[in-house]
């Protein structure tokens, strides 16, 4: 990608420069040369390189409710494993 741009990292969380709508990258296709990214509420789409590039995307925190784009059950056990690991994760993260 161009020098200044921000490349484009599978588990991190981004917005548009002219907007406040979060997405995760989900997946990278070289071969395609496209960008997999899924918004908080769930909906997925596919970009081209030169479509990440047009967003002007700004990294940021992941939401506080990460929740979002997925039907999880707070009471059951694997979230709250879930959760811990994702919690570790981020932990790790700040770390490095």
């Amino acid at each position: 990608m161009m020098s200044g741009q921000i490349s484009a990292e599978i588990g991190h969380w981004y917005r548009p420069f002219s907007s406040e709508t979060l997405f995760e990258v989900v997946a990278i296709d070289y071969d395609e040369q496209s960008i997999e990214i899924q918004y908080f509420d769930g909906e997925i789409e596919e970009l081209e390189f030169s479509g990440w590039k047009t967003l002007v995307p700004i990294e940021t925190a992941p939401p506080e409710d990460w929740t979002g784009p997925f039907e999880i059950d707070r009471q059951d056990p694997a979230f709250n494993e879930y959760a811990m690991n994702e919690a570790l994760m981020s932990l790790e993260r700040k770390a490095s």
